[in-house]
């Protein structure tokens, strides 16, 4: 049934802006979809995703309203009332309401003739269109019906000393890839296992089973490509090697993968970003063993005191099957907490790295803490054992874990004022308190790199209104002032002209009213 819903609304995120609007519609529906559900087409699967029709979504309106009202879709797990986080997909109330309204009113298409054609995204090519390296494994198939971790090695042959500012990772086949581990690697241990194993690559149970590998990114069901905020890095040096591994469970025997990643690189010198599980289940458990009875609900809490200053870009929360909930913050050597990442619902299926819209400082002596609940009844769904079983931790996806990765940097003096989602960031600026909150559209959006868009907004009497467009760096590309001597619906025509392929931040302000949009262009 999940699956059912989850192809469902995604059609449905993708197939009404092909509506033509009425009257009444006229870039309402097809704005909220636009600006809300771009990304989320992106499922780790292959080949072009393809649009549901018109009357297949009218067909699907009581599951799409379901779930829409419900928050399950578009998926963002993270609760927002308790800590915020960029480049959210969760869809703003005042949108859930219109949907759910659209629906309740009949779902009306408007004048299909005027529909403009609908985007196409292809999973296979993935969002890094030209990266400066890129890695696909040997094409492998299962030998096995339990659960398989195999690594695959691979010379990056760089010349030079290099920074990762971004990678993408695509399961060849995301029916059997559990999760994806990528490593950098100076020695040439990788290449000795693999020489001794017949098959592509070697096993590698739990890790790359090289002492000097680090961790650099990863891949679970959900995230979206790993991207770092301006001027840091992960340093690759020259003649650095890369690990892929890649965790197949149980079950998929005769089946073929073929993951790759992309990767973008820079010669510049970056400052050094670290992924590490500091919260984990071996060394930091405050009331473990992690294990969890048949027919039984536990929580574990988990702490770690923090020896320096860091800056931290985001944390990635995962557990298992069982998992229900996850909690993580840390509290300040003033005692002050500093809430982090609350999932209320896990879902295993929905993971990712949360960064936060401005970097978070996380002085030395904090106290870094996670509580995790599971549920090991016949009552969670998810629950891989019928009657359950005892659960206890380990590598399998039947097994549990309790870990989050924070993405940090060591703190330098101002980091706190780096933005990472500047669209989160300008909408809930300081000087934007007392302004009137106004609502504008445009018109296409998504809007093709060759094509023009207009933004439409209300002045005010007497009003001098600035129109500013920023990139997801908070810099700003363009920004144009005019005069309005009378009150009324206004339009501005813009062009995407030289931008890249992306999402950028359009804010309209007036004398005494603001306003924020996404702007796709495809």
């Amino acid at each position: 049934m999940k699956k059912k819903i989850v192809l469902g609304i995604y059609g449905f995120c993708l197939s009404l802006v092909t509506l033509a609007q009425s009257p009444t519609w006229s870039g309402g529906i097809a704005e909220i979809i636009y600006k809300n559900c771009t990304g989320c087409h992106h499922t780790g699967g292959s080949g072009p995703f393809s649009m549901m029709s018109y009357n297949q979504t009218f067909n699907n309106r009581t599951s799409i309203k379901s779930v829409v009202s419900q928050k399950i879709m578009p998926p963002w797990p993270p609760d927002i009332n308790y800590s915020q986080h960029a480049f959210s997909r969760a869809l703003p109330a005042q949108d859930i309401e219109a949907i759910t309204r659209w629906i309740e009113s009949g779902a009306q298409s408007g004048d299909l003739a005027k529909a403009p054609l609908p985007p196409v995204y292809n999973d296979a090519a993935g969002f890094i269109k030209d990266p400066e390296l890129s890695i696909s494994i040997p094409a492998y198939t299962l030998s096995s019906s339990q659960d398989e971790y195999r690594c695959f090695i691979d010379s990056t042959s760089l010349k030079k000393d290099m920074w990762m500012t971004a990678l993408e990772c695509i399961p060849g086949n995301a029916e059997i890839v559990h999760h994806v581990l990528i490593f950098k690697d100076n020695s040439e241990r990788g290449f000795t296992m693999d020489s001794r194993d017949a098959g592509p690559g070697y096993v590698c149970f739990g890790s790359s089973g090289s002492s000097s590998a680090e961790l650099i990114a990863a891949w679970v069901p959900g995230a979206q490509p790993f991207s770092l905020p301006k001027g840091f890095g992960v340093k690759l040096n020259a003649g650095t090697n890369i690990i892929i591994q890649v965790h197949y469970p149980g079950g998929f025997k005769g089946k073929t993968d073929q993951t790759k990643i992309k990767l973008r690189l820079t010669e510049a010198p970056q400052r050094e970003a670290y992924l590490v599980p500091a919260l984990n289940h071996e060394t930091s458990m405050v009331n473990g063993p992690l294990v969890i009875p048949a027919n039984s609900k536990k929580t574990f809490t988990e702490k770690f005191v923090t020896p320096l200053s860091f800056s931290l870009i985001g944390v990635a929360p995962h557990m298992h099957l069982i998992g229900s909930s996850i909690k993580t913050w840390a509290v300040g050597p003033d005692q002050k907490e500093i809430p982090l990442i609350s999932i209320p619902e896990w879902d295993f299926h929905w993971q990712g790295i949360y960064q936060f819209p401005t970097i978070k400082k996380i002085p030395a002596g904090s106290t870094l803490f996670s509580e995790a609940s599971y549920d090991n009844t016949s009552s969670n769904h998810h629950n891989p054992n019928f009657p359950p079983k005892e659960v206890r931790v380990g590598e399998a996806t039947t097994d549990e874990m309790m870990l989050t990765y924070f993405l940090f940097a060591l703190y330098q003096n101002g980091d706190e004022k780096i933005i990472i989602d500047s669209s989160a960031s300008l909408v809930s600026g300081a000087s934007d308190i007392r302004l009137e909150k106004r609502n504008v559209s445009l018109s296409p959006n998504p809007s093709g790199s060759q094509s023009q868009a207009v933004l439409s907004f209300k002045s005010s009497a007497q009003d001098k209104v600035t129109i500013s467009i920023f990139n997801l760096q908070g810099k700003q590309l363009y920004r144009h002032t005019e005069s309005y001597p009378d009150s009324g619906v206004q339009s501005s025509l813009l062009t995407p002209g030289p931008l890249a392929t992306g999402i950028y931040l359009i804010k309209t302000q007036g004398r005494n009213w603001t306003s924020s949009l996404k702007w796709v262009v495809i």
